[in-house]
């Protein structure tokens, strides 16, 4: 039985991008709405309610942080001996091999394989990924940060308050954090279901170099995750955490910055693409090994 976990742990999820998979090629409607909902109420309460309603210590925040700074300097370091070999130069390719799938994928698997503590670690981790995503990523791609959008998304506040609510032990009324509860759980389905949809609408694949970015992305991020844990010594579910992030698929969010920024959009949508699907062999197996 416990050979079956680490599968059973991921069904949900990719049942649920694949629903979003078959709708696309069923119906076709606009995710505008439905992304400013997630974005505005649901990705808020979502944060809000799972930083404010477990113990979270600043010894686990540090291990986190840590984490996320050595993966991503040591995913880079690989990018670039990866560019060198191959004498390739593409800042489409260096964005989706650095960031993974922290919201649609990363939160719904923490919760899934490690429960309500390996939840509340990944929102934090998707919180510093995307502050992270606004600032470096889009440095990357135009040798420039965009700091006033971060501070836009009102993730960052609900982030804030709900570090400081919890370092406080502020309780809050439980009728209020019940409302803040659903509406944040009821959006982890919907943010799957709009991934498998976002998926669909890829017109058509590259292959040699979007290969080799989704195994950049997932071997070399695993890799990337167990030299972080073993130099931070974590341990229990923020080492899991960690590793589980490392190894995730490259996040849709990277398309739709290389497009605006005009960056080489498809190739970093094919790496997009090849990565998810390999995740489906690669995820359950990384939550065996971790678990």
């Amino acid at each position: 039985m416990e050979v079956l976990k680490p599968i059973s742990a991921v069904i949900p999820v990719f049942l649920l991008i694949a629903a979003g998979f078959l709708f696309a090629h069923w119906k076709k409607i606009s995710l505008t709405s439905v992304t400013e909902i997630i974005v505005y109420l649901g990705t808020p309460c979502l944060v809000f309610g799972s930083l404010a309603s477990k113990p979270l210590y600043v010894a686990d925040i540090a291990v986190l942080f840590s984490g996320i700074a050595i993966m991503f300097a040591a995913v880079g370091l690989l990018v670039c001996l990866y560019f060198s070999v191959f004498r390739l130069s593409s800042r489409g390719f260096a964005l989706p091999a650095l960031f993974m799938n922290a919201g649609n994928m990363g939160i719904p698997l923490a919760l899934f394989a490690f429960g309500q503590a390996g939840f509340q670690r990944a929102t934090l981790m998707f919180v510093i990924l995307t502050f992270l995503q606004y600032s470096l990523g889009i440095y990357i791609l135009n040798g420039r940060g965009n700091w006033a959008e971060i501070f836009r998304l009102p993730l960052i506040y609900a982030a804030l308050t709900g570090l400081a609510v919890n370092q406080a032990q502020i309780q809050i009324p439980e009728v209020l954090m019940q409302s803040i509860t659903m509406l944040g759980q009821a959006t982890i389905p919907i943010m799957l279901i709009t991934l498998g949809y976002r998926l669909y609408q890829f017109d058509s694949l590259q292959w040699g170099h979007a290969v080799g970015g989704a195994l950049v992305r997932i071997a070399g991020g695993f890799a990337a995750a167990h030299i972080a844990v073993y130099l931070i010594g974590a341990e229990g579910v923020n080492r899991q955490v960690l590793l589980l992030y490392g190894s995730l698929p490259a996040a849709v969010i990277n398309f739709v910055f290389t497009e605006k920024y005009r960056q080489d959009p498809s190739l970093a949508a094919s790496i997009v693409v090849i990565s998810t699907f390999l995740s489906i062999f690669t995820v359950p197996v990384v939550i065996w090994l971790v678990s």
